[in-house]
């Protein structure tokens, strides 16, 4: 069955006991209130028929019409209250209906005693008329005594009634916190074997994957939902783990294609330096030893073999250093942005002292990132900046940074030669160049190496300029680097 299901089925069950209960408390207590009122009605029958008692002894000690009119008010009163009792039990209507009954009697003798009274009697009568008085006042409060006796009888059996009510509602109340008890404990068992202990063999099921113990078996599972996320779960530890292998191979082989293109890097590095060393030297013996048997045209030609063969070890050098940045360990640790610019700043000026640059270089850039490969990348932004302020009058160079929609960015600006930004999606491809090397030196591939630092630190990197306006390089770093969110192009 379903967790859904036993869900529903014990939550309409415990629904179910809780209205049955509700209707058990709710019928009791109108059988409480219902005794309740019975005992009320029943004692205002006695106090009205005590009142009726007392009025009666007046009018037997003073013959007064006011208390003649007072026997008779309570009287009606009691009457009203007798006719508006509501008693259900036949004993009680029963003990009612005598009560009525003498209370008619009752008048009928009262009016006799008041007759009576109203007369005048003569002296030889006087002893007789008391006598007759005595007898009829007699007759009147043993009528009273006994209804007064069943007004008592309808109050303890109202009582009565009242207390086997509320006793009926303790019971069905206790009766029914041990039924709702009872739901609870099934439920708990049913929980406890039908969904908690499924799910703690799934989680040492998910501990042992995540232990890396790939070939544990999840098992078949019941059919409930559990059962078939069990079984899902085992098809998919199945096929991570086939994916893993898949993975660990590939990680093979790609180690074996890195070895293989470490040692072709270092036989490029050996090999074709060898050659080009020997064209170098052997055209500056040449240049050297035959400058007075050479013409200008072959001199000439000697010298571009000279800047070919120099400027293909120059290609080489960076193609090593782009893929040794690619396979280089990353090595976090705080790094002083503004120390390393600095730094480079300092270099290239003293390196080319002719040149007068104004360097505008925020304090307290701090980030977390590989320390080498960040210093490659200032080293590239820097140097680029200074390399295309060559021609610009009053050049200057800003490192900085700044808050973009939220997130940290850094940037390198200068006010040299800028580029077209319709060429900015050439800007950092290998040996890509937006601008002549006879104008601007270099191998066109600083830039791609620093696009590929900036990635490995899960950032981005891109360029805003202008023609004859300057360039701005902004890259920002990833989570590891601090800046929220931000990945590479």
């Amino acid at each position: 069955m379903k967790v859904r299901a036993r869900e529903r089925i014990a939550t309409a069950t415990l629904l179910a006991v809780i209205g049955i209960i509700a209707l058990a408390i709710w019928w009791t207590y109108a059988a409480v209130e219902d005794g309740g009122r019975q005992r009320r009605e029943a004692s205002e029958i006695a106090r009205t028929l005590s009142s009726l008692r007392l009025a009666t002894l007046e009018y037997a000690l003073y013959h007064r019409e006011q208390e003649r009119a007072k026997w008779y008010e309570i009287s009606q009163r009691a009457d009203r209250v007798i006719a508006t009792a509501r008693f259900s039990d036949a004993a009680d209507r029963e003990v009612l209906a005598g009560v009525g009954a003498r209370r008619i009697q009752v008048r009928q003798v009262f009016g006799e005693l008041v007759a009576l009274t109203a007369a005048v009697p003569a002296a030889a009568d006087f002893s007789s008329s008391r006598s007759s008085e005595a007898q009829l006042l007699s007759r009147i409060f043993a009528l009273q005594q006994e209804n007064f006796t069943a007004a008592f009888r309808l109050i303890d059996l109202a009582t009565r009634r009242a207390n086997d009510a509320q006793h009926r509602l303790l019971v069905v109340i206790l009766s029914g916190l041990g039924l709702i008890a009872l739901i609870q404990i099934g439920g708990s068992w049913s929980i406890q074997r039908h969904v908690l202990e499924p799910v703690a063999r799934l989680q040492h099921a998910a501990q042992q994957v995540a232990a890396g113990n790939w070939s544990f078996e999840f098992g078949k599972g019941g059919t409930d939902e559990i059962g078939q996320l069990t079984r899902d779960l085992g098809s998919m530890t199945h096929a991570l783990r086939n994916s893993l292998l898949q993975v660990e191979r590939s990680n093979q082989e790609l180690a074996a294609l890195n070895r293989e293109l470490e040692a072709f890097g270092y036989s490029v590095s050996h090999d074709l330096r060898g050659p080009l060393r020997a064209m170098d030297g052997f055209s500056l013996v040449l240049l050297e030893d035959y400058d007075d048997k050479l013409d200008d045209e072959g001199k000439d030609a000697l010298r571009r073999i000279r800047a070919a063969s120099q400027h293909m070890g120059l290609l080489i050098d960076d193609l090593l250093r782009l893929s040794q940045v690619a396979r280089a360990e990353l090595k976090l640790e705080p790094v002083d942005l503004s120390g390393i610019a600095r730094g480079i700043a300092a270099s290239v000026q003293g390196d080319r002292s002719g040149r007068t640059v104004e360097w505008a270089i925020e304090d307290g850039m701090t980030i977390t990132a590989d320390p080498g490969l960040m210093q490659i990348a200032m080293q590239n932004l820097i140097a680029n900046a200074w390399k295309f302020t060559a021609r610009t009058e009053n050049a200057t160079i800003c490192v900085g940074t700044l808050e973009r929609d939220g997130r940290r960015l850094y940037f390198v600006a200068d006010n040299g030669v800028g580029f077209d930004m319709a060429h900015a999606q050439r800007l950092f491809g290998a040996f890509q160049r937006l601008h002549r090397a006879a104008d601007f030196p270099g191998t066109g591939i600083g830039l791609a190496i620093t696009q590929r630092i900036i990635r490995r630190h899960d950032g981005r990197i891109w360029a805003e300029a202008k023609e004859g306006k300057g360039a701005t390089f902004f890259f920002s770093l990833g989570d590891m680097g601090h800046d929220h969110g931000w990945h590479a192009d």
